[in-house]
């Protein structure tokens, strides 16, 4: 049978081709996906041509391939314009014998289309214009706004230092691993992204991450006190990033979640248009969601907390 995944093992190659990419997301970046080596030694990257019509990363974990980890999205990136989307699929699963799954952005349904893919049970919400937003969401940012929080975008690692000790701490009370202060150090580092804090009496109370590819300016990662969250700070942080968004004339995008969720009902009262997350996956992901240790690490103390997460990280895949 003719193969018909090329692996690409030269970096300059991958390089030369992921430039000629009709769409790729801030996961796909090279130098992202290099950081995410260094940073976790059971995580390796495999990369492939299919066809001469897309391109396709996949993180190994384990006996897992995974595309993409810790995000929302994976690929494939088309190289054309339309792709058969079934055959697509067939020829995955025929050269894949193992366990893999791609997550897909909205965006490669132009190229791939949806007939061949399942529903993850997880969406996104889009905003291209003018918001329509719920009347708690406007209160919400009013209620910021009385209160005097300051937004502006993180400029020294001191600051995120403490917006890294508010991700923990939240990391600790929904029992799952923190992600590494090192992600937080690309994310101020980086030209396609940036972290922006909310302060109240020069204290940080909360803060988010954001994306930039292509039109999209992605909403990533929170992180609030407790202490102060029915002062609208999030609320607030959004908005600003919002308006810019509308001023560069770009789509904003609230990141994936579960259906059902309070996340879901969140991310909707800001008018976006919800679009499902499709997916190609033979294996149901258990992991550290399901596993009974959430509770034991859920009473750890922070220090520990971020001793312990960057083994305990695969299991979220």
């Amino acid at each position: 049978m003719e193969q018909k995944f090329i692996k690409i093992t030269d970096k300059n190659e991958w390089q030369v081709l992921l430039d000629k990419v009709l769409f790729k997301t801030f996961f796909h970046f090279l130098e992202w996906e290099e950081f995410l080596e260094k940073s976790f030694k059971w995580l390796k990257f495999e990369r492939y041509v299919y066809n001469e019509e897309c391109l396709l990363s996949l993180a190994r974990v384990g006996g897992k391939l995974i595309s993409h980890p810790f995000c929302e999205y994976g690929g494939p990136l088309p190289l054309t314009e339309k792709i058969d989307g079934e055959f697509f699929r067939r020829d995955l699963f025929s050269e894949f014998k193992g366990c893999i799954r791609i997550s897909f952005h909205p965006q490669l349904l132009d190229y791939f289309g949806k007939t061949a893919l399942e529903d993850s049970g997880r969406v996104s919400y889009l905003l291209e214009d003018q918001q329509n937003l719920r009347k708690t969401t406007r209160h919400e940012i009013e209620k910021a706004q009385v209160n005097n929080i300051q937004v502006e975008k993180c400029q020294s690692e001191k600051d995120l230092r403490n917006f890294y000790n508010l991700h923990v701490k939240g990391a600790k009370r929904h029992k799952i691993p923190a992600y590494p202060f090192s992600f937080f150090q690309y994310f101020l580092n980086s030209k396609e992204s940036e972290v922006v804090l909310a302060e109240k009496e020069n204290k940080i109370i909360a803060g988010s991450v954001f994306l930039f590819y292509g039109r999209f300016i992605h909403y990533f990662q929170n992180a609030i006190d407790e202490k102060h969250k029915n002062l609208g700070a999030n609320h607030l942080i959004l908005w600003r990033q919002i308006q810019k968004c509308f001023l560069e004339n770009k789509i904003f995008d609230f990141g994936g979640t579960r259906q059902d969720s309070s996340l879901q009902v969140f991310k909707r009262g800001w008018g976006g248009e919800e679009h499902p997350i499709f997916e190609l996956e033979n294996y149901q992901s258990s992991g550290f969601r399901d596993s009974k240790l959430r509770n034991i690490f859920g009473l750890l103390p922070p220090f520990f907390i971020k001793k312990l997460s960057p083994s305990l990280l695969k299991y979220k895949l």
